[in-house]
């Protein structure tokens, strides 16, 4: 048996977050049970993410650094890094994402930067694997009941979140070099928030100010894709949420990710995703 007794307030320099800017939750998400669930390069520039990897093998990657991630592992993205994961066909990932904004660190000159720059992103849970699991189960759960308490609470459980992989994190290793940032990120980037919008080569050799031929090859020797398939991709990958996530119709979800021809769309989704759409969403759909 034992009591603990806390002080009625902690230190200030024992605080983790400046007064008024503690985390609040963004979004959940939970992927799971689905062999070729792969999502393309992304960025979110409104908040960071705290990923828990509860079952599976995936390929995580954090710009352009790739991880292996396994059942125990945690990944921490802050905003502004890019990102994409790819499951294990005969090992599915289970994928539990706790996105949180609106924080800011005491000891951080930078809003919302969750990690000092030499840090690895990847770390094993370890000992906490079973608290982390269960918080986000909780959050689930919570989320799932859609009552006036579910986000108040759901956001306490992310500051509980935020402080554990704070702590976790102290022990990650270092990362001895960064990658340099090339111009083809600033493309990425440019596709990334627009890539509802009809983009052509010549779009971006005007914006850019360089030959088609020299973003198109440069693009593709680091992200392994060209900037239009990646646009077309990034557009896939939204659908596949939507289809997962809502009962909006085809034709509207066509129309949310840039295309006016349902059949069209449909036919990229069958080719790049292996489904027609409607066949995706009755397999792999939550709601």
């Amino acid at each position: 048996m034992y009591l603990y007794k806390f002080p009625q307030q902690p230190k200030e320099k024992g605080k983790l977050f400046e007064e008024g800017y503690s985390p609040v939750i963004a979004k959940l998400s939970h992927s799971f049970h689905n062999p070729h669930w792969s999502f393309q390069y992304h960025i979110h520039k409104d908040q960071a993410e705290l990923a828990y990897f509860s079952e599976g093998e995936a390929e995580y990657s954090v710009n352009l650094e790739v991880f292996h991630v396994k059942k125990g592992d945690t990944l921490i993205i802050d905003p502004g890094n890019i990102h994409s994961i790819r499951s294990n066909p005969d090992a599915p990932i289970s994928c539990w994402t706790c996105g949180i904004r609106g924080f800011r660190f005491f000891d951080r000159e930078q809003p919302m930067s969750f990690l000092p720059m030499n840090r690895s992103p990847h770390y094993h849970a370890g000992i906490h694997e079973p608290v982390i699991h269960a918080i986000f189960q909780e959050m689930e759960h919570l989320y799932m009941q859609k009552t006036e308490d579910s986000h108040r609470l759901c956001s306490g459980l992310a500051i509980s979140l935020a402080h554990l992989y704070h702590y976790i994190y102290q022990n990650a290793p270092v990362n001895e070099a960064l990658k340099p940032v090339s111009f083809v990120h600033d493309i990425l980037l440019y596709i990334n928030e627009h890539y509802t919008e009809s983009i052509q080569l010549k779009d971006l050799e005007r914006i850019f100010h360089m030959s088609a031929d020299h973003i198109s090859h440069e693009f593709k020797k680091v992200y392994g894709i060209s900037p239009i398939n990646y646009a077309i991709d990034r557009r896939i990958c939204e659908a596949k949420w939507m289809l997962i996530n809502t009962k909006d119709s085809l034709v509207s979800i066509t129309r949310k990710v840039g295309y006016d021809n349902t059949t069209h769309f449909s036919d990229l989704f069958l080719k790049r995703v292996g489904y027609m759409p409607l066949k995706y969403r009755e397999l792999f759909g939550v709601v």
